[in-house]
């Protein structure tokens, strides 16, 4: 049956590579390159319920076809995205799923003061076992499925050489659970409405000192209780800061500021704190390259407590060795504090990889990663460790 499934979805995927032959496919007339790959990987999880005691561990075949067009025409600029993630588990069939993420953008420059974008994402996800709806309640094996959608546009006036340059933007996300699920709940259905504007100031050459605004309304869909009906929420962020551009060494943001949530339902209580937001890219050689980020934010909590102070930090290093042989290395750490309860979770996860180009089309590679959740809540603790070997064809 495994195999079955697995046979079929790689058929259901077959008309993506029909696109391209056995390189990347591109019309010189109108701008455009297709690029499709399929990743095939064979992995062992021996935590795949996610939880500290009474371990399952399984084998599993993990499926990754994508496809990706971009094009260019005069000023315009189109991409357009999909990804799909298949795992098939050898122990347990109910905790299989099927994940699908579809996104279509287009950038147009009107002149070299006016250039508008606007965005498009659907995510058809999963909330793995004793995570996000179902943490804590260890009778549940299967993922709970969500659709996202996620509506972004983004308009900047200036030119390149501006002293002054603004960008306002305007995004609308929403979030619904399928009714299929058996813990299905509509408490974490939500639509969200972010408005923002930043100001950049040019410093030097490479350097902009900057201001960020933005304002994020949170509405909830559940109208069965009426605590949860008013649990939308209004999130104030102002931020001033610096970014750069070094060409071919460092680009990078660091803002720093503060943030306010308020409740529709004025019995809940409003919380303010320090927040920040850096990203730092560094490549010291061509062949190396080092990401940085870290944040402090507000997150609006579904049950238990009012909202939730998450701090996260994250490291990643990759680097070529040879012309064929490439590594990664990753670590994050996430720091969940629960405002009005007592409740503190701390999150660590390590991923490495290791990948040898054996033909230009074709990519192996070995991986692991280790994930750690302790919590004051005994029931959401749970560690567990990663092995695959990977495969990646790109036609």
């Amino acid at each position: 049956m495994l195999i079955l499934r697995y046979l079929l979805f790689i058929l259901c995927s077959a008309p993506f590579y029909l696109l391209a032959d056995s390189s990347s496919a591109y019309d010189s007339d109108l701008g455009i390159e297709i690029t499709p790959s399929l990743a095939i990987n064979y992995k062992h999880d021996d935590n795949i319920a996610n939880v500290s005691s009474n371990k399952t561990a399984s084998n599993l075949i993990e499926i990754m076809p994508a496809l990706r067009i971009e094009g260019q025409k005069y000023h315009n600029q189109l991409t357009l995205n999909y990804a799909a993630k298949k795992n098939l588990y050898s122990e347990s069939e109910s905790s299989n799923f099927t994940d699908h993420k579809l996104q279509a953008g287009i950038s147009r420059a009107m002149n070299k003061r006016h250039t508008l974008a606007l965005l498009y994402q659907f995510d058809q996800g999963h909330d793995a076992p004793n995570t996000g709806v179902s943490e804590g309640d260890v009778r549940i094996a299967e993922s709970a499925i969500f659709y996202t959608q996620a509506i972004d546009l983004n308009y900047r006036y200036g030119s390149q050489s501006a002293t002054v340059t603004l960008a306002p933007r305007v995004s609308f996300n929403n979030k619904r659970y399928d009714e299929g699920n058996s813990n299905y709940t509509t408490a974490a259905n939500f639509n969200e409405y972010d408005y923002g504007l930043a100001i950049y100031y040019r410093f030097a050459a490479s350097v902009n000192l900057l201001v960020d605004m933005s304002n994020i309304t949170t509405n909830y869909q559940d109208t069965g209780n009426a605590k949860d009906s008013t649990q939308g929420s209004d999130n104030y962020l102002v931020y001033s800061g610096i970014n750069w551009d070094i060409t071919g060494k460092t680009q990078g943001v660091i803002k720093l500021g503060y943030e306010k949530i308020n409740f529709a339902d004025n019995s809940r209580t409003a919380q303010a704190d320090p927040s920040w937001d850096v990203g730092i890219r560094w490549s010291p050689k061509t062949y190396s390259i080092l990401n940085i980020s870290a944040s402090q934010k507000i997150r609006n909590a579904v049950t238990g407590t009012d909202s939730i102070e998450t701090n996260n930090q994250s490291i990643n290093w990759q680097h070529s060795w040879r012309y064929n042989l490439s590594s990664s290395l990753a670590y994050n750490h996430l720091d969940e504090v629960y405002q009005q309860s007592s409740r503190h979770d701390n999150s660590h996860q390590l991923t490495m990889a290791l990948n040898y180009q054996f033909r230009r089309w074709l990519t192996f590679g070995v991986s692991y990663g280790y994930q750690n959740k302790s919590s004051s809540d005994s029931r959401l603790a749970y560690d567990k460790s990663i092995y695959g070997l990977t495969s990646n064809f790109v036609f």
